[in-house]
């Protein structure tokens, strides 16, 4: 494959993201509503020990990875060769890593104060294998820049995730049903990913080549441990919840962690994966006017969405959830903030990739996780919502830190990063405003059906914030348009990236 140059580049960014995000959030929506309706089905206790079983489970398969797929992205000259060697590195380290699992799950269960969570860790690591061999077809799409295939295989697996586990929850599963759902879900990614690409491209044998080994894990581990603390900072907070306040808290606070994640991961991470591809086919002086670009531009698709979802918090958890979630609602407002400042942090490290600086991306993402834990074991033991501050604390000093090293490294001004976001920060206050105001104008009111509180905050943010951006945000806002016009434009003269 030729890697685009240039404005070609951007472009084929705008609609790989276009595709993933617009079969991300479609089949994410569903998989929200299918989360919601388990709650319905199974008691909050036993969502938690499914919960902390699978934290489990993937915090042992992030930890055991090597880097390796990033280190095929980003070597636009890698062969099958080194594919292969990928693909056997990261499995056999899998079956290491979930293997410990399962000899420490009683101990485990012990420190997580989830007595059953044994029963469900040997479906989950079945899951985790699974995954582990769907990686490598999944790292050739991306360094391909296919990402339309690569929407198509996630949304398909998370479809059949949702109807698996609202299915067999109705039927009286209880949490297996979470269980069963996720080996098929990585069933289905792995049969639809392995299907689009060519079977000898990542899975054909290849002589060892100690060379190659060496050179996959001198780039690999400082990413590996940068990529497992990124991970880690968003999973090892249930466990440290769990084991604080139970797994009656922690299955609340982990319903309102995944709804606040929406916008970061749905949004500004479908962005994240296609950006490394993206900078890594430009030049060095094209990656810092890039870097500074879509800083803003994240921030103008991810600000109203995270700051919206804050606002209408309360109201959504009311209107969706039985009564005893009713907790859930102030964590979700709080978690919210996360999807404002974590996307800035993704940006920045898939930047620092791009420039093959793995060591300092990994600083940086271990930084976040020593100060996570910090404050979750200071803060946090005040209560759940101390406990929420304190992950919005963490990932801000985060962002914080990713700008100033760019600046400090390549004279990337922080200030300007910073400004980039401001105006879609700005005009977020207006949205807010009018969320409150429309609730508390309905509360004065007669009493009106269960969801139209709802509608109505959400049809008055989106109105406010339309209205804003436009007067504080116009030139990004233009920017935006211009690169969607163009993409699209182009689209019907090329055929779009897959």
């Amino acid at each position: 494959m030729t890697a685009p140059r240039g404005g070609s580049v951007a472009l084929k960014a705008v609609r790989g993201a276009a595709w993933t995000i617009g079969t991300g959030v479609g089949s994410r929506a569903l998989g929200l509503f299918g989360t919601v309706l388990i709650t319905y089905f199974i008691a909050r206790d036993e969502l938690g020990e499914v919960s902390d079983a699978a934290v489990a489970v993937v915090l042992a398969n992030q930890f055991s990875a090597c880097g390796v797929g990033q280190y095929y992205i980003s070597r636009a000259s890698a062969g099958r060769s080194v594919a292969w060697h990928a693909t056997m590195v990261h499995l056999l380290l899998g079956l290491a890593a979930l293997g410990g699992v399962l000899a420490l799950g009683h101990p485990l269960g012990a420190w997580m104060r989830a007595p059953a969570l044994e029963r469900f860790l040997p479906g989950l690591v079945l899951s985790g294998l699974l995954e582990r061999l769907a990686y490598m077809p999944e790292r050739v799409l991306a360094r391909d820049m296919r990402f339309r295939v690569i929407g198509v295989c996630r949304t398909a697996a998370e479809l059949t995730y949702t109807f698996t586990s609202v299915g067999l929850a109705a039927l009286g599963h209880g949490g297996m049903s979470i269980v069963i759902a996720n080996v098929a879900r990585s069933s289905v990614r792995l049969i639809a990913m392995a299907a689009t690409v060519p079977r000898a491209d990542w899975l054909e044998p290849s002589p060892l080549s100690l060379p190659i080994v060496r050179a996959m894990f001198r780039f690999g581990l400082p990413t590996s441990v940068g990529t497992a603390a990124g991970f880690a900072s968003r999973r090892v907070d249930n466990a440290i919840v769990s084991g604080l306040f139970g797994t009656d808290v922690v299955s609340a606070y982990n319903l309102a962690y995944n709804l606040a994640d929406v916008p970061a991961v749905q949004v500004g991470e479908q962005i994240g994966d296609v950006l490394l591809p993206s900078f890594s086919a430009m030049s060095g002086g094209e990656r810092k006017t890039a870097l500074v670009r879509s800083t803003g531009l994240l921030a103008f698709v991810t600000f109203p969405l995270a700051v919206g979802l804050g606002a209408i918090a309360p109201t959504l958890v009311d209107a969706v959830l039985k009564p005893d979630w009713h907790d859930v609602g102030p964590m979700l407002a709080l978690l919210s903030v996360l999807s404002v400042v974590r996307p800035i942090g993704w940006t920045i490290s898939s930047y620092l990739m791009a420039q093959d600086r793995p060591r300092i991306d990994a600083v940086l993402e271990v930084g976040k996780l020593v100060g996570l834990i910090a404050l979750l074991l200071t803060m946090g033991r005040l209560g759940p919502l101390w406990t929420c501050g304190a992950v919005g604390i963490a990932f801000g000093l985060h962002a914080l830190a990713s700008m100033w090293v760019v600046q400090a490294i390549d004279g990337i001004s922080a200030v300007r990063l910073a400004a980039r976001c401001a105006a879609p920060l700005l005009a977020c206050v207006p949205m807010v405003v009018a969320v409150l105001a429309v609730r508390i104008a309905l509360a004065h009111a007669v009493s009106a059906p269960r969801g139209v509180g709802l509608f109505a905050e959400i049809v008055a943010g989106a109105l406010a914030y339309g209205l804003s951006v436009m007067l504080l945000a116009r030139p990004l806002a233009r920017e935006v348009l211009d690169l969607l016009r163009r993409a699209t434009q182009r689209g019907l003269v090329d055929q779009p990236a897959e």
